[in-house]
């Protein structure tokens, strides 16, 4: 790894840890389930200010060390990835702590806790035209016109992937707020209309880049069609929050409140709100705690196949009992 490379990695990643405070739901202040009376408690405000000091300490020292061993590309290499496992730290003992003075002050006593489920997310599902996977099935078309059969394989997998992932996304179990069940509703509807709108561009943008990857004179520029949708995705989840809770109220939802207060579940969180293991929960994908998307639970059998499934797969490939397409 080159020195600007190491560098320009050490400005991302250290952006992405500074904004993780701001991507979480005020409710959920690293991956710590509170109620909305204590998001902005002096507790959580300060153990957020000790996270962002402890994130900024590290990238500085990162930063100095890339800049001093400019030339040598392993030390550069080894402290730029190694700022991966630092932010992780931070986080880590920021959820910890946040954890352990929740559960000493007996926060979770202080509420009625409760759950809200909105059956209209069974009986009438967030649809995704198919007209949004149209760009991505006229890249794939154009690939096989041109008899580019290496790039057809991987191309047509991800065509075929997304819009099952987002099709099962779009039935798992919604994240609503039982403070507010009507409002978290509507958001998390246009939240997931949109997250799975973007994807299916994101397919497209993907298909285009492997296209242009295998096409003589544009390799340099091949990967810009997939920046600039993932950039677009970023931008548009950071401005309507995780599970759309940056989204403003509507006329008649300012004021409601059940007087509930969301069921506490973080008995079921590994890994400061990674991994979710439930074993009474019947759902395979849950919405997670951290950063946006959904993540498995790892308590239902169904899981563990897939994992099984993935794992095998790589074995496979890696041991060469499956050829994968090899460009050349």
């Amino acid at each position: 790894m080159t020195g600007l490379a190491a560098l320009l990695l050490v400005v991302l990643l250290t952006g992405l840890a500074l904004a993780m405070p701001v991507l979480m739901r005020p409710t959920l202040p690293f991956g710590v389930q509170v109620a909305a009376a204590r998001a902005a408690d002096p507790t959580v405000l300060r153990i957020r200010r000790t996270y962002l000091l402890r994130v900024a300490a590290a990238s500085a020292v990162a930063v100095l060390v890339c800049v001093a061993a400019y030339g040598n590309a392993l030390v550069v290499g080894i402290f730029a990835n190694g700022l991966v496992i630092a932010h992780a730290a931070c986080y880590a003992l920021a959820h910890r702590r946040l954890r352990a003075i929740k559960r000493a002050e007996w926060w979770q006593a202080e509420h009625r806790y409760g759950v809200t489920t909105d059956t209209t997310f069974r009986t009438d599902p967030v649809r995704v035209p198919l007209l949004w996977l149209s760009p991505a099935l006229a890249v794939l078309a154009l690939t096989v016109i041109l008899g580019r059969w290496d790039s057809v394989i991987p191309m047509a997998v991800m065509t075929v992937l997304v819009p099952l992932v987002v099709w099962l996304t779009a039935r798992t179990r919604p994240d609503l707020d039982a403070a507010r069940p009507v409002g978290s509703g509507r958001r998390y509807r246009v939240y997931l209309r949109g997250i799975a709108r973007l994807l299916m561009v994101l397919v497209a943008a993907m298909n285009l880049t492997i296209l242009l990857d295998d096409t003589p004179g544009w390799k340099p520029v091949a990967v810009v069609p997939t920046l600039v949708v993932v950039a677009v995705l970023v931008a548009w989840s950071v401005r309507v929050g995780q599970a759309g809770h940056r989204l403003p109220a509507l006329p008649g939802e300012e004021g409601e409140d059940t007087g509930l207060t969301q069921r506490d579940d973080d008995r079921f969180w590994r890994l400061g709100g990674l991994v979710y293991v439930n074993r009474q929960d019947p759902v395979v994908f849950v919405h997670t705690r951290v950063g946006l998307g959904w993540t498995m639970n790892l308590g239902h059998p169904v899981a563990w196949v897939v994992l099984a499934a993935l794992v095998l797969l790589a074995a496979l490939t890696g041991f060469g009992v499956i050829d994968l397409p090899r460009r050349g």
